[in-house]
């Protein structure tokens, strides 16, 4: 007789809490404190104040040498790489660009932050933009695509360049939730015009807040300098190639930089873990009924963050999930009906309501955009279905062999204990 879970009463696998799944902020150690404190000792906290030994000049060097990119922007925040990647590349009043329905909502907010309008487009089960229904998204105002490299699970980058080539589209890459993956032997933020990075506290590296913006064209980055600096051509009176225009203050401070550049040279060793987990939990669970795997446009340049199981409908995947946890297990819903989930497009409240910051309601109202543009929880079915049936299990470097046993051992226990019982 197989054993009873434990949701019916039967014993769990385990009820030893697992760690949190941090990445970046539990490799934090004593050189990421000494790194901080050296800035302080130095009293220059201010990046422009010794550009030739600044850390976040350090920081740019490290992002360009990973992208094989010529330029590197860092900036206060992934959002605000966004923000500065769009207007890089001239985005704005009148601009369509197109985002996927399960990305975090800042993407759709920097879109609007630089005045233009985002058309949200279906993912397809790698949870990632489907090239198919972002070619049918394409209007006329259509200037970019944002793929978004979702827990670090790369967009099928040939797909989308092909598209975007055939229609004289811009791309921005959002890799906030992807630093150090890869497509086909390539670096992910190096396909795009621009490429965009997070080092917030959740992300595989950190420095609290903090993004870089990548991309290989001098104007677009001179564009973002501007950006992100007020008074750029103050610090930096070199050549320019792009005549000046506002900007407001996203800058990167010292310490930022100081601990972001320990950071970076933690983040190998942390994918190395991570993809090895999940490589052994995959193996472990490949021939369990019932259940799969979502796939991935690249395994092997996947960050190994995020391990994926897809069930064939919502009740089922509800009911697994509820197993899971109940085994001990953290696993999660990526369209939890009972949770306003602000990277699932429809509880983006701002985007659904045409919310606005002045009170001529831009850029909704501008003429240069589509005034009968409409937006609705439901228009993008797909994406929902797909969510709705798909269970995550977040993944770190601080896991032990043990854990990813535990989680091969309750994934079997639960489809098995699933086919004979109904929750």
């Amino acid at each position: 007789m197989r054993e009873q879970l434990a949701i019916h009463g039967g014993t769990p696998v385990t009820t030893v809490p697992f760690p949190e799944p941090w990445l970046g902020p539990a490799a934090i150690g004593e050189e990421e404190v000494e790194a901080v404190a050296a800035v302080v000792r130095g009293r220059k906290l201010f990046r422009f104040l010794d550009p030739e030994h600044s850390k976040c000049a350090e920081l740019e060097r490290l992002f360009a040498d990973m992208t094989g990119r010529r330029h590197a922007l860092a900036v206060g925040g992934g959002t605000a790489a966004l923000i500065c990647g769009l207007a890089g590349l001239g985005i704005g009043d009148g601009d369509e660009v197109i985002v996927p329905g399960f990305t975090y909502i800042a993407s759709a907010s920097a879109v609007l932050i630089c005045g233009a309008v985002p058309v949200i487009a279906e993912i397809n089960d790698s949870l990632t933009l489907d090239p198919d229904d972002m070619e049918r998204k394409i209007t006329p105002r259509t200037r970019a695509v944002m793929p978004v490299h979702m827990r670090g699970i790369p967009c099928d980058m040939t797909a989308i360049m092909d598209v975007a080539k055939r229609h004289g589209l811009l791309v921005i890459e959002d890799c906030a939730q992807a630093c150090g993956g890869s497509y086909r032997g390539q670096r992910l933020g190096s396909f795009g015009d621009v490429g965009c990075f997070s080092l917030q506290q959740h992300k595989v590296i950190t420095a609290g807040e903090g993004g870089i913006v990548v991309t290989d064209r001098r104007d677009v980055y001179e564009r973002a300098t501007l950006r992100h600096d007020s008074a750029m051509r103050f610090w930096n009176a070199g050549d320019a190639a792009v005549a000046p225009f506002p900007g407001e203050n996203l800058r990167m401070n010292e310490m930022e930089g100081a601990l972001a550049c320990v950071q970076f040279s933690r983040m190998e060793g942390i994918l190395a873990r991570t993809r090895a987990l999940r490589r052994r939990i995959y193996e472990g669970i490949a021939d369990v009924p019932g259940v799969s795997i979502s796939p991935s446009p690249d395994p092997e340049g996947d960050l190994g963050i995020t391990a994926v199981l897809q069930l064939p409908d919502y009740t089922r995947a509800t009911e697994f999930g509820l197993a899971l946890k109940a085994e001990g297990i953290p696993a999660g819903g990526t369209y939890d009906k009972s949770i306003a989930d602000r990277h699932v497009y429809c509880y983006w409240e701002y985007v659904m309501n045409k919310g606005s910051m002045d009170r001529h309601g831009r850029p909704w109202t501008s003429p240069l955009h589509d005034l009968t543009r409409t937006y609705s929880t439901d228009m993008c079915p797909k994406t929902l279905e797909i969510l709705g049936r798909t269970l995550v299990i977040s993944l770190a470097q601080t896991f032990e062999d043990r854990h990813a046993e535990w989680i091969v051992q309750a994934i079997r226990k639960v489809a098995h204990g699933l086919a004979r019982h109904s929750i």
